[in-house]
């Protein structure tokens, strides 16, 4: 499984690759056979028992049982009960950011961080210990990931603020400020009569491209500005409706 040096995911994978961490015994489980000693297991071990080939649904279920537990009790600051759940539950998230990275374009790493967020914000809640489980975390954290995702793409970025602050500084320093002239149309809008609608004219300046064809066919090429004054339109002939035949008197033709 790959994942890029600078996610979330790839920075808690790296710890306990770490020799002293992956060995170290953090999780017991106890057995439901009498005077049967517990089951210690490390980290490595521990992910064995939930992805490894010998996977025991029933003993997967007591190791997650055991691992929630000691997370949840775990209030060190340094501890590493909560980010051992979070190192457990990376192969069940993986296939969902790629999911929504692909279908939604969202950036990896603030999903991962999400998602991350998500699993911490189940396990801080103050019901954790009597409603969490591996399933509902997995759910809060993708659910979590998607709704980013979405929000994200009703916020369109937007530079036209940055390149009118780029186009005053060059007039400014008396740079080369013809260039970004020529490539928007100065646009103006004048206020319109009555007690309603805009308090001042609006001068603004668009990009051609930002423009439906066709929005100022009428202004001169060499000319960017709006002129001053536009006569009222003219109505538009009538012409022969779409779909018929013009109709002539019957007789020769001359």
């Amino acid at each position: 499984m790959y994942l890029p040096s600078s996610s979330m995911f790839a920075s808690v994978s790296r710890h306990f690759d770490e020799p002293r961490v992956g060995d170290a015994v953090l999780v017991t489980v106890p057995t439901d056979t009498e005077g049967a000693e517990p089951t210690r297991l490390t980290a490595a071990e521990t992910h064995d028992a939930l992805y490894g080939p010998g996977f025991d649904p029933q003993f997967a279920a007591a190791v997650w049982k055991e691992v929630l537990r000691t997370a949840l009790s775990d209030l060190t600051p340094h501890g590493t009960g909560k980010l051992l759940v979070i190192w457990l539950a990376l192969p069940r998230l993986t296939g969902t950011v790629h999911r929504v990275c692909t279908r939604l374009r969202a950036d990896r790493p603030d999903v991962e961080a999400e998602m991350v967020l998500a699993l911490l914000e189940e396990l801080a809640a103050p019901d954790a210990a009597s409603r969490i489980s591996d399933s509902s975390l997995i759910h809060a954290a993708r659910t979590r990931a998607w709704r980013f995702a979405r929000d994200g793409l009703r916020e369109l970025a937007s530079t036209q603020v940055e390149r009118m602050t780029q186009d005053r500084a060059l007039t400014a320093s008396g740079g080369e400020a013809d260039a970004p002239a020529e490539e928007g149309l100065d646009v103006r809008v004048d206020r319109p009569d009555g007690p309603d609608g805009l308090r001042a004219p609006l001068r603004f300046r668009v990009h051609p491209e930002h423009l439906r064809k066709g929005v100022f066919a009428n202004a001169d090429d060499g000319k960017r500005n709006r002129p001053e004054h536009h006569g009222p339109r003219k109505k538009r002939r009538s012409g022969r409706r779409v779909g018929t035949r013009p109709v002539r008197p019957a007789g020769r033709r001359a």
